[in-house]
């Protein structure tokens, strides 16, 4: 037990270090092409780098109920703590990004349930889910543009030599993410082998959520900082990632079987999507009681399936 936690932890300050590296690297470069807030928040944070590289090595290793739990333990962790806790701190009420890219990852959503109607997700479901992706994120570019003006003013340090310095440290960052992922599905095996819980709950509720602490981080700050729009990309970005392009790639690496807790895990975070999504629609807007609300969901869900 004490060498599969030492393994949890370790290897998520490795993912985070590395995710922080990659994610800082990227961030500039994006900048320099002006990219709207949303924008860079739903396709650059909504990737989640740290969760799909865990996801990816965890369904290699032929551990696929921890690979589907993880996923849909990412996303939960983020519409619960993440948001929620971003919602007690924030100064004022965050403002809705377009009901556009709110009700967009629905069709995410709807995709993975058909898919995983049979508690399994095949190399075809993985394929059609990540070509769903990519439409998904053209889709989010097209709408972007229209608000290229408001982001102008971040193109800033553009130089000759900045770009490829920005790239090699971003590929140093995925490298140390490679090495925290392993660690991290490793301990979870661990788990697995010397527990009652099951792989879908170690993945969902423990792998998941350390692959996900940095978005508390993603957050809180830019809503603290006064840019919404990127903590709500990524939001909802993550959603749609996760949900099509991360699940279909792990699925394609080793088709994925998924249990009681892993799909305990997506009808968790539909709830809250369909919750989060139904209060900014109707309102333009998210504060503290919704904050409070799907903090007090997410424990629930855990002292209820930690049970099952």
């Amino acid at each position: 037990m004490g060498a599969a936690l030492g393994l949890l932890v370790v290897g998520a300050v490795v993912l985070y270090l590395g995710a922080e590296t990659a994610i800082r690297g990227a961030t500039r470069l994006a900048h320099v092409a002006g990219i709207p807030a949303f924008l860079l928040g739903a396709v650059l944070f909504g990737v989640d780098i740290e969760g799909l590289g865990t996801a990816l090595v965890a369904a290699g290793r032929g551990q696929t109920q921890i690979a589907a739990g993880e996923i849909f333990g990412t996303v939960l962790f983020l519409f619960s703590v993440a948001f929620g806790l971003a919602l007690l701190v924030a100064r004022e009420p965050v403002p809705a990004p377009s009901p556009m890219m709110v009700v967009a990852p629905a069709v995410s959503m709807i995709a993975a349930a058909a898919a995983l109607f049979d508690h399994f997700v095949s190399r075809p479901e993985g394929l059609f889910l990540l070509a769903l992706y990519v439409l998904y994120l053209v889709f989010v570019v097209r709408e972007s543009r229209a608000a290229q003006e408001q982001v102008a003013e971040t193109k800033r340090e553009s130089g000759g030599g900045a770009n490829s310095q920005m790239a090699l440290i971003t590929l140093g960052g995925l490298a140390l993410l490679y090495v925290g992922a392993t660690l991290l599905v490793s301990g979870g095996s661990r788990l697995v082998d010397r527990t009652t819980l099951s792989a879908g709950f170690v993945g969902a509720a423990i792998v998941g959520t350390l692959a996900s602490l940095d978005e508390v981080l993603l957050e809180i700050l830019p809503i603290r900082r006064g840019t919404p729009d990127l903590a709500t990309g990524n939001l909802f970005g993550t959603l749609a990632a996760f949900t099509t392009g991360v699940l279909g790639l792990a699925a394609l690496v080793r088709p994925l079987d998924v249990d009681g807790a892993a799909n305990a895990a997506f009808l968790g975070m539909a709830f809250l999507y369909a919750v989060v999504s139904t209060v900014l629609l109707a309102r333009g807007r998210a504060g503290r009681l919704l904050g409070v609300f799907v903090l007090g969901f997410y424990v629930l869900w855990l002292v209820l399936t930690a049970t099952v």
